[in-house]
Formats: structure tokens, sequence, C-alpha cells
């Protein structure tokens, strides 16, 4: 079983980026807002590449998430240091890449997430030195816009590359019929216009327990700190082992806190 999640994952990644790249040959960012309005409603068959890029990317989330719980359930690691770091950085990048993406909507939602980010980075030290990396005054989204398109993507294809080292191809057909599927039982969120007023936005679900941090009142600082503990903790999961159950508890009891930050 933990063996299938794992392809279903890289399958579920192989069909985000397929459908994302079909996406990029429309989409423009100069004109952001308009281009995915256009693809939703005008581009023949632009709302569905749309949906299951959307949908292949949650479940492509959801999945590796499942992965990396089964795996830190075994009693011994069938993996190398090597595979178990790379597998870090990948889910690191994932939660970059989908986070950018969900700025590239350029409605008020994505808008206004990329704004706390910067805001996150802005008033925090050190972090604040990296804003560069995502800040363009005269065209908010471009570097995100490159960010999403380029560089995270190359990067995370050689992370899980060098993770998995190779792809079985009958799990595609399989991770496209959870994407067809969650298109089909859910509804993917409406896009809110940019100049709409009065209307209560959010960001990506796995960034809500920030926001709601900092809605009451926690420095910045403090919520950079809850969302690296996570990874921190995964990554020297491997190298303690005397103290993996301990490991696994602050990783349970930070999901717990987090998912009670996200409900508030």
């Amino acid at each position: 079983m933990p063996f299938m999640i794992s392809w279903v994952c890289v399958a579920l990644f192989n069909v985000s980026m397929i459908s994302g790249l079909i996406l990029a040959f429309v989409y423009k960012p100069s004109v952001a807002y308009e281009s995915v309005q256009k693809i939703t409603y005008i581009v023949p068959y632009g709302n569905l590449f749309r949906e299951l890029h959307y949908f292949s990317s949650e479940a492509f989330l959801v999945f590796t998430l499942i992965h990396i719980i089964l795996e830190l359930s075994k009693s011994k690691f069938n993996i190398s240091q090597s595979s178990w770091n790379y597998s870090i950085l990948a889910l690191i990048l994932l939660f970059f890449l989908m986070f950018t993406g969900y700025v590239l909507k350029a409605d008020l939602s994505g808008l206004s997430a990329g704004e706390v980010a910067l805001s996150l980075l802005k008033q925090t030290p050190f972090l604040s030195n990296l804003t560069f990396l995502f800040e363009d005054s005269s065209f908010f989204i471009w570097k995100f816009y490159i960010w999403h398109i380029l560089f995270l993507p190359i990067i995370l294809v050689y992370a899980v590359y060098v993770h998995v080292k190779s792809f079985k191809t009958k799990y595609f057909i399989i991770g496209l019929g959870i994407s067809v599927l969650s298109m089909i039982v859910f509804k993917m969120p409406n896009d809110v216009l940019p100049s709409a007023i009065d209307i209560h936005v959010q960001g990506p679900w796995f960034f809500r327990g920030a926001e709601n941090l900092l809605m009451l009142g926690i420095s910045p600082v403090l919520v950079n700190i809850t969302i690296a503990i996570p990874f921190v903790l995964l990554f020297i999961y491997f190298y303690k082992e005397k103290f993996r159950k301990f490991i696994g508890f602050c990783l349970i009891l930070w999901s717990a806190l987090y998912a009670s930050f996200y409900l508030i």
C-alpha cells in the first residue's frame, strides 16, 4: 500500500505538470486576472484543464502527506539518507509551488495571500533580505510567475527524480482518474474580483492557519517559526532514531494545534 501511494503521488505530479504546461500557453501574467477568466470561460476546454491542474495539484499534496505519514509509521526506513532529504525538499517546494500558483489567479484572494506572505518576510529578520526574490513594485505577480513556471518546477522535478529514480506509466491513469473524480466530487473555489470590497478572503487552505495567527496578533517571527517547525522535525527524524517517537508526537501535536488555528 505505501509503495503504491508513492507512485500515485508521482502520477498526480505528472498530471499537474502536463495540465499546467498547457495552461502556460494561454496564461498572460501582464493581464493575469483577465487571462484566468479567459481560460475559464472562453478558451475551448480551458476550464477543464484549469480544474485538472488545480485538483491534481491538491491531490498530489494530500497523497504526499499520506505517503509521509505512512513512512513515519514504519519501524524501519527503506530509503537512503539522501532520498529522505530530497523528499523533505520536495515537500517544501510543493507548498511553495502551490502557493505561487494560488497567487497567479490574481483575484482578490490570490493577491491578498501574496501580500500577506510578503509582509511575513518583511517583518522577519534575515527573511526580510529575501523579499527581492518575490517582490516587484511595478508588476506584483511577475516574480511569483517566474518561480511558478520555471525555478520551482525544475528543482521539484529534480528532487522527485532523485527520490523515486523512475516512473511507472501504469499509475498515470490512476493519477488522472483521481484528478477527474476530484473534479466531479468537489468544486474549485470561485475567483473574487480584484476590485471587490467588503469581502472576506483567505489564502490557500494550508496557509490559513498562519493567516489566522496573524489576525490574532501573533508576531510574524513566531508565525514563520510555526510554519518551519514540521519541516525541521521531518528533516531530523531520519537522523535521531532514539527520539523518533518524541518527534512523531511533536508532529502530531503541531498538526492538531495548526488545525485548531485553521478552524478559528
